[in-house]
């Protein structure tokens, strides 16, 4: 197996679906996971590993709308999230291709959610431009109390049984140009909305930027992150992508917003170090599963000293009357964000085919092994109005070995 191909067992590469117990009702799982949560970064005296994920039933937020969901914890204790596709928290805005929220309280279920800028300069929801594409978000981060939003075109010609049919697509939303916007009033007011044709990271590589979470306001120590602000991306879709490249910039240079400043995993010395070198477009993949590396982040857990990465895919797109319905979930973890990579759970969703799984840093226990999921999705809500698109949470309970 090579180097950047993911540690996983035969047992791994194609999972059964697991049967776990269910946690109890949300009182009861609020109570289990509240306790004393941390953004303390030091990393634990033994090395220990993840054997297993108990993911208990999801919570919905109520009257909230979207997907993506991806959250930063932020200087002033909140978390501030984009929402792809959304009307906005209370129906604050008219239907948008993007928006930015602000996420207070906790931990869940108790959480309050209000929408702080529609982002109307990026148009309403599947409005497209002269590329035949729209605007959508991905990663969000917060640094030294600035707030750093990724934006990309995001193209697809057709959604079947749920709408237009095409018979030239493949069932992937297609990604190209991602750019960082940044706002300095969290959230209210953002820097320029970029150019058609003039993007940070031009093309496919790198187009949908997540940046790599560690605790309140992006401080923490682990992998120079006191020095540099990472992000992952993978290969230019939204579902069912191939690899995933990784990409850093000093914290003191991020607010520039000059690729230039950007450098990126481009090879390996011999103890498995990444060597960083400019150009996004030939960096080297850091993950690797054709077919299953949908867009989403990775979460740096200090009780553990663990980086996880919640990956996602749609497992029958060939089925019509499956392909939105089902998805899978496969959970890795991994000592750096460069990796290797390792799974260590696996679960399908069906019929409510919950997607775009995140983790929000606030909301994990200080030893690490207790923490939520944020996740769109339920298209059994489907002919309700809005329903499909909103906020999920699913409480995660670790199983961890000692090593």
């Amino acid at each position: 197996m090579s180097l950047y191909d993911n540690d996983r067992s035969e047992s791994q590469v194609l999972p059964a679906r697991r049967d776990f117990l269910k946690l109890g009702a949300a009182s009861a799982i609020a109570s289990a996971l509240t306790g004393s949560l941390s953004s303390a970064q030091t990393p634990p005296p033994k090395k220990q590993r993840i054997v297993e994920a108990q993911i208990g039933p999801p919570i919905r937020v109520p009257n909230s709308s979207g997907d993506t969901w991806t959250a930063a914890w932020a200087d002033d204790d909140n978390l501030y999230c984009s929402a792809d596709d959304t009307a906005g928290f209370d129906k604050a805005n008219a239907w948008s291709n993007l928006a930015v929220h602000r996420i207070s309280g906790g931990p869940p279920p108790n959480i309050q959610g209000v929408t702080v800028n529609p982002m109307a300069e990026f148009g309403k929801a599947a409005e497209l431009k002269e590329d035949n594409a729209s605007w959508k978000a991905s990663g969000m981060a917060c640094v030294d109390g600035v707030l750093y939003l990724s934006v990309s075109r995001h193209y697809y010609d057709g959604v079947g049984d749920m709408g237009i049919d095409s018979d030239r697509h493949f069932w992937i939303q297609e990604t190209w140009d991602a750019s960082i916007i940044k706002s300095t009033d969290h959230g209210k007011t953002w820097s320029n909305t970029p150019k058609l044709g003039h993007a940070m990271f031009p093309g496919r590589v790198f187009s949908n930027p997540f940046f790599v979470q560690y605790g309140k306001d992006g401080k923490g120590s682990k992998d120079g992150a006191d020095r540099y602000v990472y992000a992952v991306s993978n290969d230019g879709t939204w579902n069912n992508g191939n690899y995933m490249t990784l990409g850093r910039v000093s914290r003191g240079l991020i607010g520039r917003l000059d690729p230039e400043d950007w450098e990126f995993v481009h090879d390996w010395t011999g103890d498995h170090q990444p060597v960083w070198r400019p150009r996004h477009d030939n960096a080297l993949y850091v993950f690797r599963s054709p077919g299953r590396a949908s867009m989403t982040g990775i979460h740096y857990v200090a009780g553990l000293d663990l980086h996880i990465l919640p990956q996602w895919h749609y497992p029958h797109l060939d089925d019509p009357k499956r392909r939105w319905k089902a998805t899978r979930w496969e959970l890795y973890s991994a000592p750096a964000p460069w990796g290797p990579w390792r799974l260590f759970h696996s679960q399908d969703f069906e019929p409510e085919g919950f997607y775009n799984p995140s983790i929000p840093s606030k909301f994990i226990s200080e030893d690490g092994r207790k923490f939520w999921i944020f996740a769109a999705g339920d298209f059994t809500r489907y002919k309700e109005p809005q329903n499909p698109y909103g906020l999920n949470m699913f409480p995660v309970t670790l199983e961890v070995d000692v090593l």
